[in-house]
């Protein structure tokens, strides 16, 4: 028995066979080096979980300010009818992202409709500008029936987001899209 030793009990003269308490020495400090590789493993997979949560809730946030703004152009429209019936509210999607500045006419509240509308569209632009990463957005009116429709379209960059879902290096541009349609 290579290893083994008897050795007398210190308390009460008793003779025990067994390894000799030199022999382990070392034995609890591995378990705790491996609890502690266990430990940091684990709290890496709470870091980067950490990570993507606020990464997507930042898409979320660009979800909600994308549909504020579609409402705010809407409720713009419908406190000026006769100039959204009228399609001076219309404007396509721009081929790049908005660069408006903010306007500073109309708030005197001497325009007409139509100035206020071109006034309400540069305002919007402005904000999509500076609250959305490369916003840019589009308004179409449809009248039907009697019915004035109205699309509101929104177009970010949201590559943030699906960079921290896809788990690799950032993916080129991604535009994601808001459309909302509602009754003036």
């Amino acid at each position: 028995m290579h290893g083994e030793l008897m050795f007398v009990d210190g308390t009460n003269g008793v003779k025990v066979s067994g390894r000799h308490p030199r022999l382990l020495c070392g034995f609890s400090l591995l378990e705790v080096l491996i609890a502690l590789v266990i430990l940091s493993v684990g709290l890496l997979g709470i870091a980067a979980m950490i990570s993507t949560t606020l990464k997507s809730n930042d898409s979320a946030y660009m979800r909600t300010q994308a549909t504020a703004l579609a409402y705010n152009i809407m409720d713009r429209m419908r406190a000026n009818l006769p100039a959204a019936t009228g399609g001076s509210y219309d404007i396509t999607m721009p081929a790049s992202a908005a660069t408006g500045s903010d306007p500073t006419t109309c708030t005197s509240g001497t325009c007409d409709s139509t100035t206020l509308a071109a006034y309400d569209l540069g305002q919007w632009e402005y904000d999509l500008a500076n609250q959305l990463p490369e916003g840019r957005g589009a308004v179409a009116t449809a009248t039907g029936g009697g019915v004035t429709t109205v699309t509101v379209t929104v177009l970010w960059n949201d590559s943030r987001a699906l960079s921290s879902l896809i788990g690799g290096g950032a993916p080129a541009a991604t535009t994601f899209s808001l459309a909302v349609s509602s009754a003036l």
